[in-house]
């Protein structure tokens, strides 16, 4: 994992660049599972998920 956090319009842009055709609903739905924060113009992978990986329980 490169980031741990990434500005709204730049996750917008590569969602898109990777095919996804509505990158807004699937960020929404990300967040809504916990698995990403939103702030102020920006998404944060969240501390369970961050934990997820370092603990090797999840692989990116």
């Amino acid at each position: 994992m490169k980031y741990r956090s990434v500005g709204e319009l730049l996750a917008t842009r590569e969602l898109k660049m990777l095919g996804v055709k509505s990158p807004s609903k699937v960020l929404t739905k990300l967040s809504s599972l916990g698995l990403i924060k939103r702030g102020i113009g920006c998404y944060t992978i969240s501390e369970r998920l961050l934990e997820a990986i370092r603990s090797g329980r999840i692989r990116v």
